[in-house]
């Protein structure tokens, strides 16, 4: 869901080529949804094997993966842990949510409207997340599993400067402190966004506490209702009128602990981000023998991604030697 700053803040057109060259930690349940919402059959169902088992994800990571290696970005795939205990009430109404869908879906017979509630039933499960970072691992490419929200962990790798920017749909990572976050890669859209935190900053002429303060009084995944009658124009005016905080402290419980969870979050260094030789025949089995993809698709690409790595792992090694 995300904090909802999109109308507010200054974003930029951007294209590929201004990425070219640059590591972009990617928002792994973030893209996965996209995938799902986006990768369908005409009637709005999703990708499935012969067993019936979803796999418009794995399509999405193997074939946008290789597009962005064509495009000379390395992506760096992010997990989530075990997210906060103050994120369930949203995660319950977004079950909600689907338990609704799927009541309609059973009543509408309109193609397109079964359509419509077929996209508000992504399910992201356990053994769909373990199979993406498999597929990662069989195409060499390097993936981080934090400890919590992935954004949070993706936002720390950029401020390290491990990576360039945040790749998300969502907005969060501006409030982990995220220096820049590209938005729709991972979508259908043709147009790029880059954001700059600095910009988003100068612009308002707030701080980044004062941003966290916005986003809770509108409302997070923590505290999903925000202050009643507050949108992002009134949050605006009290922080800019240093009344924010008493506001917060006194209206929203558990305030000091979600401003923690962006300003301290739980984070890792265990990471590697190493392209490897991709696992040809691994691939070709998890792909096609065990998810019925295309044989003759796949081994194209499968050839094209390990000419792309070895090309890639080359100009390392040289730039290495002449350093």
């Amino acid at each position: 869901m995300g904090v909802q700053l999109g109308d507010y803040i200054p974003k930029k057109r951007i294209d590929f080529n201004d990425l070219k060259g640059k590591k972009l930690a990617i928002d792994g349940f973030n893209a996965i949804y996209q995938f799902l919402s986006s990768i369908r059959l005409k009637d709005g169902s999703p990708l499935t094997n012969k067993r019936g088992g979803i796999t418009s994800a794995y399509n999405g990571i193997f074939y946008k993966t290789i597009m962005l290696l064509e495009n000379d970005i390395i992506p760096i795939w992010v997990f989530d842990g075990e997210p906060p205990k103050l994120k369930e009430k949203t995660r319950e109404k977004r079950r909600e949510e689907k338990k609704k869908a799927e009541e309609k879906l059973r009543e509408v017979q309109d193609e397109i409207e079964r359509a419509r509630y077929f996209k508000r039933l992504s399910y992201v499960n356990k053994d769909m997340i373990e199979n993406c970072k498999y597929l990662l691992s069989l195409m060499g490419i390097p993936y981080v599993q934090a400890p919590s929200e992935g954004e949070a962990q993706a936002s720390y790798m950029a401020k390290k400067g491990d990576v360039w920017a945040v790749v998300s749909q969502d907005y969060d990572s501006l409030l982990y402190g995220a220096p820049r976050v590209v938005r729709n890669l991972t979508t259908t859209k043709d147009e790029l966004e880059l954001i700059e935190l600095n910009e988003v900053l100068e612009n308002l002429r707030i701080s980044l506490d004062d941003l966290i303060d916005i986003a809770i009084m509108m409302g997070t995944d923590y505290n999903p209702k925000g202050i009643e009658g507050i949108g992002f124009k009134r949050a605006y005016e009290m922080v800019r009128a240093r009344v924010a905080k008493d506001i917060l402290k006194k209206e929203v419980k558990n305030y000091e602990e979600i401003k923690n969870i962006f300003k301290n979050p739980r984070v890792t260094d265990d990471y590697s981000l190493n392209l490897r030789l991709p696992d040809k025949e691994g691939l070709i089995k998890f792909l096609v023998e065990e998810h019925d993809f295309n044989y003759e698709r796949v081994k194209k690409h499968v050839d094209k991604l390990y000419n792309l790595i070895v090309s890639k792992t080359k100009q390392r090694t040289l730039d290495s030697w002449f350093k």
